[in-house]
C-alpha cells in the first residue's frame, strides 16, 4: 500500500549559487558518505542539487517535514550501477524502526534543475 509521494525540483543554478566558497552548507545538511560521493563527481552542482531535492521529497512522501529529524537522517547514495537510493539513520531511522515501510527514488536533473519523486509504502 502506498503511504506517500513527494515530489521536489530545484534550481542548480540556486544550489551552486550556495556552495560557491561555501563549504559550511554541505558539512550542513549532508552525511560524510554523500560528501565522498561528490567528491568522486568533483563536486557536481548537478549531484549536489538532486541529493538536496531527494531529501525534500523524501520528507514530502513522509508528510512530517523536517520536524525532529535532519538533512543528515536521510542519505541518498548511488548503487554500483549508478542508481540513487536512501539509507536512513539516526533520529528518523529510529522514527520509522518497525513501521513496514519501504522507499523508492527516482531523482533526474538538467544542468538547469533536478527534479526528485518519492514513492513510500507501508506493509
Amino acid at each position: 500500500m502506498i503511504y506517500g509521494i513527494g515530489v521536489d525540483i530545484e534550481e542548480v543554478g540556486r544550489i551552486k549559487a550556495v556552495i560557491k566558497g561555501r563549504e559550511s552548507f554541505i558539512e550542513r545538511f549532508f552525511s560524510k558518505a554523500e560528501r565522498e560521493l561528490f567528491a568522486e563527481k568533483r563536486f557536481n552542482p548537478e549531484t549536489i542539487c538532486g541529493n538536496f531535492c531527494s531529501k525534500e521529497a523524501f520528507v514530502k512522501a513522509l508528510g512530517t517535514g523536517f520536524r525532529g529529524i535532519t538533512m543528515k537522517d536521510i542519505e541518498v547514495l548511488r548503487d554500483e550501477l549508478g542508481s540513487p537510493y536512501y539509507q536512513i539513520s539516526g533520529a528518523l531511522a529510529e522514527k520509522l524502526k518497525d513501521k513496514g515501510f519501504k522507499w523508492h527514488l527516482s531523482l533526474s536533473h538538467t544542468a538547469q534543475t533536478a527534479v526528485a519523486f518519492c514513492i513510500i509504502e507501508k506493509e
